[in-house]
Formats: structure tokens, sequence, C-alpha cells
């Protein structure tokens, strides 16, 4: 009964998520994508623990619905990452292997052998053919694998690109949904062994394996509601990273000539010095573009060109500098070191000491004393 519980107040949280989503004055791509990967993860849930609403004919829809989730959070990664559009070919792309493997499982069981769902377990109803059943359900442990490391490199490849476009990343890096994408193979893997264990020995009760995965999905549903809706607050304010932008920069021709490339850096140069914009702790290369009046391209290839180093660096550069300009300061005495670190830009106490350490060799504490 408690397993039942738990794995029913996932999908009560699911439909809480989506009413709230719904919600919402205005909604982004993302949302949509969480909204369709909810209603998924909600249905997998109601499967696990009432089988019996489907049909011996209809029960490979529920026993594939793992990978149509996987799909379905692969779109929701790339969406929050790169922000593409909510478009439903995306979904009918990515749910293409489910119908076309509940379709095989159907004829197979029609003109083959019948097949019957045991604990939401596949068998063959005639005769024993464990050889044909294995190479039947040997996808539903490939398919989900592809799509966690198709997701895993998506959100590496957002995250190398980050510095290029962002001063601050700690709140945007995404971390917390790479941590879950990998511990994903843990469960699969889990999952397998349950399985194997359940219908070979005694170990785990055949009839509660999925009731146990059904409660470590709730987990999962749990912890990306959560973060997914705290990281909305988060990119509603800073934005998110357009994937025509990062085309086009992975693209770009060198069209600035050396003339043109040091007038815009000194022109960078002394807009730090005169405007110091880095002390706003959310700005990004759009925004000081926007008050620079050039394009970001321009700057972009400004800072990597010309400069040698990427925004990321050279914005907390000029920050550090105020910091140590602060802690030199008899003014700012009475302040803590933490606290100038925030007047300076810096949004994160264990980002700032990591890149103070970088830029001089010590730490906070070691440069005030010296």
């Amino acid at each position: 009964m408690i397993l039942e519980s738990i794995a029913f107040s996932g999908i009560v949280v699911a439909f809480m998520c989506i009413a709230l989503l719904f919600s919402k004055n205005k909604n982004v791509s993302s949302d949509y994508y969480l909204i369709v990967w909810l209603l998924v993860g909600a249905a997998n849930l109601v499967y696990y623990l009432f089988p019996f609403l489907l049909s011996e004919r209809l029960q490979p829809f529920g026993f594939a619905l793992p990978v149509l989730s996987m799909g379905m959070l692969y779109l929701y990664v790339i969406s929050i990452t790169f922000n593409i559009p909510f478009r439903f070919g995306y979904l009918i792309k990515h749910s293409v292997f489910f119908m076309g493997y509940n379709l095989f499982f159907i004829v197979v069981s029609t003109f083959y052998s019948q097949i019957g769902f045991k604990n939401s377990i596949p068998y063959f109803i005639e005769k024993d053919q464990n050889g044909m059943l294995n190479l039947m359900t040997f996808p539903m442990a490939v398919v989900p694998v592809v799509y966690i490391v198709l997701c895993f490199l998506a959100l590496r490849k957002y995250q190398k690109m980050l510095p290029e476009y962002y001063s601050a990343l700690e709140k945007i890096n995404l971390n917390w949904l790479k941590y879950i994408i990998v511990s994903l193979i843990i469960l699969f893997i889990g999952v397998f062994c349950m399985i194997a264990l359940g219908t070979r020995t005694d170990i785990i009760p055949f009839d509660k394996i999925f009731r146990i995965v059904a409660v470590v999905q709730s987990g999962y549903l749990f912890c990306i509601v959560f973060f997914s809706l705290r990281q909305s607050l988060v990119f509603h304010q800073q934005g998110k990273l357009d994937m025509n932008n990062v085309a086009a920069k992975e693209e770009k021709i060198n069209i600035l000539d050396k003339n043109g490339s040091d007038t815009v850096s000194q022109k960078l140069l002394k807009f730090m010095e005169t405007e110091k914009p880095y002390l706003d702790e959310e700005l990004s290369l759009q925004k000081l573009s926007s008050l620079m009046n050039i394009s970001t391209h321009q700057l972009s290839q400004t800072i990597n060109q010309a400069l040698h180093t990427n925004f990321y660096k050279f914005v907390n550069a000029y920050r550090i500098e105020e910091v140590k300009k602060k802690l030199r300061d008899p003014e700012f005495e009475k302040y803590s070191i933490l606290g100038i670190a925030f007047e300076s830009g810096f949004n994160s106490k264990s980002t700032f000491n990591k890149i103070f350490k970088e830029e001089t060799g010590m730490t906070p504490s070691e440069f005030k004393k010296s």
C-alpha cells in the first residue's frame, strides 16, 4: 500500500504541475515539452498501478511508455538548453519508434504466437520462447540509453557554449539536470536487474517489480518538476541560448578586418572602464551588445579574436579588479569580502572564490591580508 501511495502521489504532482504551467501568463517552448513529458510520465505511472485498464492487445502500449517518456525528456532537454520551438512534428518524430514497436508487438501476437502480460511483463502464452522474447524486449533497454546519451551530449554542448554568452553561470548551467540524466542509466540497469531477479528468483516479489519502479520514477518526477519550475524563473529573467545564434556563431566567418577589430575592441575597453556594466550580475553578451549598440556577433568576435578570451572570463576579470580595488580602499574596510564581491557584480560565493584564485593565485582572504 505504501508503494502504491507514493506512485499515486507522483501522478497527482504531475497533474498539479501541468495545471500550474497552463496557468502561466506566457509559456515558453520548454514549458510545453515539459507538459508532454509529464503527461507521458503520469500515464506510465497509471499503467504500473492499474495495468488492467488496458486490454491484452493494448498492453504493449503501456509496456513501451518508458521509451516514449525518454524521447519526450530529450525534447525537453534541447528546448530548455537551446530554446527549440514547440512543434508537433518533433513530437511525432520522437514517437515513431514507440508506435512502430507497439505495432510489431501486435503483429507478432496476431500472426506468430500470442503474447500475454503478467504484472506488466510480456510472455508467450502458448509456448516458452525466451530467445524471441529477449529479442523483442531488447530495444526497451537500448533505446532509452541512446536518448540518455543524446541528452547528456546536448547538455555538454550547452555548458560549453555558456561562457561565450553569459558572465554568471551557476544558476543556468543545468548541472542538476545532468546529474538526473546520468543517474537514469543507473535506474535502467536497476530496473532490468529487478526484472531478472523477480522473474528468475524469489528475492524480489514478482508482483512488486513495477510497483518499485513506479516509486523510483515518481522520485525522478518530483526532482524534475521542482528543479524545472525553479529553473524556469531563472531563465525567464536571464534568457536562454538561441539555437540560431549558436549555429550562426559556429558557422560565421571572420568579417572584421584589422582596423575594424581594433576600433570595436577600443570602444569595448573604454565602455567597460567608464560605464562599468560588469557590476550588473546578470550581464550577458546580448545585454552588453545592446548597451553598446553593436551586434552580438561583432562583439563576440571582438572578444574572441581581438582580445583572445571569452565573454565569461572577460567580464569576470573586470569584477576581480573591482574587488581588489575595493579591498585596498579604506572606505570598504567594514564590508565583508563576500559583500564586496556582490557589490562588484558576482552573485555566487563559490564562483567568486574560484575565479579570484584563478586570477590572482590567492584566496580573497590571503589577498586582503597581503
